[in-house]
């Protein structure tokens, strides 16, 4: 569940209900020339939302593949999600310039699929090594729409927890020893570290604490199809939070929670796997990295996200080509590690059998949690989700009553899925 996730799909639904950008544009122009030029030069144009130090990895990963001397090359084209939203609806509109492939959201592939904008992959992964049996099967189920593959997945992009094991050992000793950490150990740990200044957790991306929690405890974001947030087992996953807080046992509004943790001020801190990178520069303490809190030990629920690897409809995309593209994938199911060191984990499982990638912190969710593992595809999750964010401090802090703002989301939510 990278950042970038959230903001795209709301793009996008705003973007396909709106109606599709005019195919003239200077985006298009540019997305033109590339396919243009890819079929010219035997390339594959993959477009990604990923940038910064991730997409740069990804690239590496690439570099490594063309370096093999594929018969099609893949050429990757990175731009911010919104953009690319803008773009995909653009282009796909026109029926020009649509890219070879692209990386999209988990949440995305119904949105896409349900627009008639998807290829499926079916025919073209038969016999090959791109089946459910080499994937963590919550990752491959995210790309299956009504029994037929539109998504290949990448990835896992997960809400874990990072903690301080000398803070642990000191105010929480023996919680680790089943690598499960629940929110009777944070409160046991919280009483026992405030009275030195110390924070049991680090409370930082509110929907995504709040998402974990929530389907810990059961919840669900639509019933019958229609949303459903304004409820009891929301309303109970607010009040946990909201009584760390008035406990002193996690931090406040607008404090930095990762410069607190790298400072030694908090014990557990849930955060995404992308913050991987940001963790290795810790030298004052050992550091680890478990599942997010858990409500019940015996019950684990690892919320996360899976992009996909999908083909948006296009005539301009040859049959050499796809068998081209298939074979690019097979490749990364086991070369996947320069991708993986900004903090993911592979969705393939060829990965497993790779000693750098499974020395990785993050490698424990796939060899010992790939059942807890739990995607979320509802598109009422990310509208919700978003409402929540904008309002869960002031729900804490005593400003909002949850009850009212939770019936308040609940209107939010269901005015917005129906324009």
């Amino acid at each position: 569940m990278r950042k970038f996730k959230i903001a795209v799909v709301l793009s996008l639904i705003i973007v396909l209900t709106m109606g599709l950008i005019a195919c003239g544009s200077n985006s298009s122009k540019e997305a033109n020339s590339e396919a243009t030029n890819s079929k010219a030069n035997k390339e594959i144009v993959f477009w990604t939302s990923l940038t910064g130090p991730d997409g740069d990895l990804v690239q590496k990963n690439i570099d490594q593949y063309n370096a093999t001397n594929p018969d099609y090359k893949v050429k990757l084209i990175r731009m911010d999600g919104n953009t690319m939203s803008s773009k995909l609806a653009s282009v796909t509109r026109a029926g020009k310039g649509v890219p070879d492939l692209a990386l999209i959201a988990s949440e995305q592939v119904s949105v896409y699929q349900n627009q008639g904008m998807l290829e499926s992959w079916d025919k073209y992964i038969k016999g090959t090594k791109i089946n459910a049996d080499n994937y963590v099967k919550a990752a491959w189920n995210v790309g299956t729409v009504n029994g037929s593959q539109y998504g290949i997945p990448a990835t896992i992009d997960s809400w874990i927890m990072y903690y301080n094991k000398d803070l642990a050992d000191k105010y929480a000793p023996g919680a680790l020893d089943d690598n499960i950490i629940t929110y009777d150990e944070i409160e046991k740990a919280g009483a026992a570290a405030k009275k030195d200044g110390i924070y049991a957790l680090g409370f930082s991306w509110s929907m995504q604490n709040f998402a974990n929690l929530y389907l810990q405890k059961g919840g669900k974001y639509s019933t019958d199809g229609k949303p459903s947030i304004n409820n009891d087992t929301a309303a109970a996953t607010i009040d946990e939070f909201k009584k760390l807080y008035d406990q002193g046992y996690m931090n406040k509004r607008g404090e930095d929670t990762t410069k607190l943790f790298e400072n030694g001020k908090i014990i557990f801190l849930p955060e995404g796997t992308w913050m991987l990178s940001e963790m290795q520069k810790i030298k004052g303490f050992q550091w680890g990295e478990t599942f997010t809190p858990q409500w019940d030990a015996n019950h684990i629920v690892q919320e996360s996200g899976s992009p996909q690897f999908v083909m948006f409809k296009s005539n301009e995309r040859s049959e050499d080509m796809i068998k081209s593209i298939v074979k690019f994938l097979e490749w990364l199911q086991s070369n996947q590690l320069e991708w993986v060191k900004a903090g993911g984990n592979p969705a393939s499982l060829a990965m497993l059998k790779n000693e750098e990638y499974t020395n990785m912190p993050q490698s424990f969710l796939l060899k010992t949690g790939q059942k807890a593992i739990t995607i979320l595809t509802d598109p009422a999750a990310s509208f919700a989700n978003t409402e929540i964010d904008n309002s869960m401090w002031d729900m804490l802090e005593g400003k909002e009553d949850v009850k009212a703002q939770l019936a308040k989301i609940q209107q939010t939510v269901t005015d917005k899925m129906s324009q």
